[in-house]
């Protein structure tokens, strides 16, 4: 215990005392006989008596509560509310108001809530609630008289006391505590607690910090969270649960108040002191103060206390004097939440505080309490270096200790158990901290922090210790110090993790080299190709030559695998330079050119004309290799799917150089091919002398024809010269002719010529037909031609009728509007501008006569228009 109060008594004799209140340095009081006096209480001075008046009730006054902001004193007598003015000594409490509506009234609690408007203007509003019998009702104050609220509560029983907060109104019966909620409407209800199980005592209720509520059980004084008892949809639970604590007290309570950070509270035969905080709560006791009734706060560190014909003021100790004495009992949270409160400039409140902090985290860690000692050092804002040093093990250098901010020789050894505690509520103040320096590194937009990268080491260390599913996570984060890292991970071989670091850091040589080596070793967590295939797809442009020089040997060991670190559907590995990678490919693993390049046309949609010369090369030279080998042989069951492959690219792509592709197509095999890339280039010549002279496939040059009519009228009439007037060689050296076209084809000319007859030119045809061939073999197509001569020399006929009776109807409209006439004269006015018509004035005339000007017309055009 330590001294937080002086007493100071000030009467010892006098009126017979029966309620109480203060503020400031003012007390005032109730006695039997209905008397107010009020007493201003100095510290040098002494008690000097300001105002009495004697003759306010004919009955004991019962309660009185100050409204100061307003001057205004609240008292219940004769069970009712009188109301009188304190501003000014000489008028002696005059009297204000005495409301009637709160006849029968034996308790009241108020609600002042002071505001201030946007303007500056301070508005103080009162409400009270009055206990009339089992009713609980309300009013607020207004122009000097007490006006209802409209509201009223039915209560269980009469109530012994009452505590009033914001919306909550807590009610202490006789044997147990309800909260009312009068926001809702209407006003829910929650049972608490009973006031005792085991004994008959009067409730008590006390307004503590942060709006909880303290009440007494027992020997008990419970704090209740009000936030708990907020209604949503109607629904709230009551009662005491995990927001709830408890603080022991000697024997129960009679009275109580609370005073920044103590509990003051009456007991039997004495007043004691406690703190909200600690294990040992027992500030202070008072005994000379036994014979107490009444304890009223009236201001901060000031207390007045009553018995029947006495009164005391208890007045709180200097700060830093119970400071002093406070950290010699090693009480240092009681030490933090006094100097919080002091007067003290806040600069210096802060730098005290903090150093309470650290003298507290200091002696919680030699105590093993590791956790509270991290929090403790949080709200110290100590570097975290040097709560490190607090862990030589763990310590990235050896160093002295003449400049820590916690000497080493004072921490305890740890072992075991308590090592891995102290280790886990280091991580749990290192992560604070390391969010704080990420913050500043990002404010600062810098790239390096050193505090946050032995932060970081730390954890890595730590989380190796207790948790290593953790590691991989911070890795990811990367501001680890590579070397003794890498050293960490490799002794507890975490060769995963070691693989996140070098990634993070860049290092991506070390990364793969280690892949390398793990990639076929039994039983390694590096075993296989998939690691460094990811890895390599995840390296991106920046790392080309390093992508291809490891590349190489996954390739080498599994090509159709290896091949997805250039295939993958990822961003990064459809993002590199495909030119660069087909060079790669061709210079070392030349099979994978064809699956690479039709991934890339086929599935990225590639339309560079280089990639697709490049596959169409290789679709050449890999099916002639395949026939020479069929030539020798051999069976090759894939040639028929590449050659359809390459044969449907040359028909479907549009993106490859025709004249450039040729060069790759001998003029010996692949006729049919080539013959695809002749017609890209509109060479029907040629294309049509393959299909007939060379491949005899009648109905392959009959479509080639059909397709190209439109854009070549004349393909028809080549098509016919080929097959009717044979060259004696081949269209290329080395070239079997067809036998059926070594001579003129008189069956497939007249098929032709009776089937594509509308296209075929007779007077370009006929020089090539052969002697031999028969007029009555030419009567259908003849007939034809001549029909179709005929029809489009009558169409012509009857087109020239129509367009001369067209002309005749448009020359005869012509005359008739010649032979229109219309007047204009001084007199005429444009109806658009109502004004005449000038000399040389251009107009318009409309088709209903009106005549405008010419400017009037294009203005009301435009608008039209619009």
């Amino acid at each position: 215990m330590h001294k937080a109060y002086n007493v100071q008594s000030i009467l010892k004799q006098g009126v017979q005392i029966e309620a109480i209140a203060a503020y400031g340095n003012q007390v005032i009081l109730g006695t039997r006989s209905g008397q107010l006096i009020m007493y201003a209480v100095e510290t040098q001075t002494g008690v000097d008596m300001r105002m009495f008046n004697n003759n306010f009730s004919k009955k004991p006054i019962a309660q009185m509560e100050v409204v100061s902001p307003e001057n205004l004193l609240f008292v219940l007598t004769d069970n009712m509310i009188h109301v009188c003015d304190i501003s000014r000594i000489e008028n002696n409490f005059e009297f204000i108001h005495k409301s009637l509506d709160t006849k029968g009234c034996t308790l009241f609690t108020m609600d002042v809530d002071t505001r201030k408007s946007t303007t500056g203007e301070v508005a103080t509003f009162i409400r009270i609630g009055c206990a009339i019998k089992r009713r609980l009702v309300f009013f607020f104050w207004k122009k000097d008289q007490l006006a209802s609220l409209q509201l009223a509560i039915e209560l269980i029983d009469v109530p012994k006391a009452m505590c009033w907060v914001n919306q909550l109104v807590c009610v202490g019966y006789k044997n147990e505590y309800v909260l009312y909620d009068i926001s809702s409407n209407p006003p829910t209800m929650y049972k608490l607690i009973l006031t005792s199980s085991t004994i008959s005592q009067e409730p008590n209720i006390c307004l503590m910090r942060n709006n909880m509520l303290g009440i007494s059980k027992e020997n008990y004084l419970m704090h209740i969270d009000l936030a708990q008892y907020k209604s949503k949809d109607g629904c709230a639970d009551g009662g005491m649960n995990n927001k709830t604590t408890l603080t022991p007290w000697t024997s129960p309570l009679l009275g109580l108040v609370w005073d920044e950070p103590f509990a003051v509270g009456r007991i039997k035969n004495a007043v004691e002191v406690r703190s909200l905080v600690g294990k040992d709560t027992l500030v202070q006791s008072i005994p000379e103060l036994r014979n107490t009734r009444f304890l009223v706060r009236s201001d901060k560190g000031t207390i007045f206390a009553a018995a029947s014909t006495e009164l005391w003021c208890i007045r709180l100790v200097d700060i830093p004097t119970q400071r002093e004495e406070l950290l010699q009992q090693k009480k240092f949270q009681l030490a933090i939440e006094l100097t919080e409160i002091s007067d003290e400039k806040a600069s210096d409140k802060a730098q005290t505080v903090r150093s309470i902090h650290m003298l507290y985290a200091k002696e919680l860690f030699t105590n093993k309490e590791f956790a509270a000692a991290m929090k403790e050092f949080e709200k110290a804002a100590i570097d975290p270096y040097d709560v490190i040093r607090l862990f030589p093990s763990l310590v990235p250098e050896p160093k002295t200790t003449a400049d820590a901010a916690i000497p080493t020789s004072s921490v305890p050894k740890l072992e075991d158990h308590e090592l891995e505690n102290a280790y886990v509520a280091l991580i749990e103040f290192l992560a604070q901290a390391r969010q704080r320096e990420v913050v500043k590194l990002l404010d600062t937009k810098g790239n390096t922090n050193f505090l946050l990268e032995i932060i970081d080491t730390t954890l890595l260390k730590c989380y190796l210790k207790t948790n290593d599913a953790l590691v991989a996570p911070l890795l990811r984060l990367n501001q680890c110090h590579l070397e003794e890292s890498e050293k960490m991970l490799k002794k507890n071989n975490k060769l995963s993790e070691l693989i996140i670091l070098y990634n993070g850091k860049g290092k991506h040589k070390k990364a793969l080299t280690l892949l390398k080596e793990q990639a076929n070793i039994e039983g390694s967590v590096l075993q296989g190709l998939k690691r460094t295939i990811t890895y390599l797809q995840a390296l991106g442009v920046d790392n080309l030559p390093l992508i291809f020089e490891f590349a190489d040997w996954v390739l080498a060991e599994n090509p159709e695998e290896g091949l997805t670190i250039f295939t993958d559907e990822l961003i990064a590995v459809e993002k590199l330079p495909r030119a660069k990678v087909l060079d790669f490919l061709v210079s070392k693993h030349k099979t994978l050119v064809i699956p690479y390049l039709e991934h890339v046309i086929d599935e990225w949609g590639d339309t560079n004309t280089l990639r697709h010369n490049a596959l169409l090369k290789q679709y050449s030279e890999q099916v002639q290799r395949l026939l020479a080998q069929q030539a020798e042989g051999k069976e090759v069951p894939e040639l028929p799917h590449l050659r359809a492959k390459m044969t449907k690219m040359l028909v479907e792509s549009q993106y490859y150089s025709p004249d450039h592709v040729l060069e790759h197509f001998p003029t010996t095999v692949l006729l049919e091919e080539r013959a695809i890339i002749l017609g890209r280039l509109k060479k029907h010549d040629k294309v049509l002398a393959i299909y007939i002279q060379v491949l005899g496939d009648v109905e392959k040059a009959k479509n080639y024809a059909e397709a190209n009519y439109e854009q070549d009228k004349e393909v028809f009439n080549i098509l016919l010269q080929i097959i009717l007037n044979p060259v004696p060689q081949p269209p290329y050296e080395g070239v079997a002719m067809h036998p059926e076209f070594l001579r003129p084809n008189k069956e497939v000319a007249l098929h032709l010529l009776n089937t594509y007859t509308v296209k075929i030119d007779p007077t370009r045809i006929l020089e090539y037909l052969p002697d031999d061939i028969y007029m009555h073999e030419l009567k259908n197509y003849f007939e034809t031609v001549v029909r179709m001569q005929m029809a489009e020399s009558h169409q012509r006929q009857i087109m020239r009728g129509l367009l001369q009776a067209e002309a005749a109807r448009l020359e005869a409209a012509i005359e008739q509007e010649k032979s229109k006439s219309f007047e204009m004269n001084e007199s005429t006015v444009c109806p658009e501008c109502k004004k005449r018509f000038a000399n040389q004035t251009a107009f318009v005339r409309y088709p209903d006569g009106q005549i405008v000007h010419l400017s009037c017309y294009d203005r009301v055009m435009s608008s039209t228009q619009q």
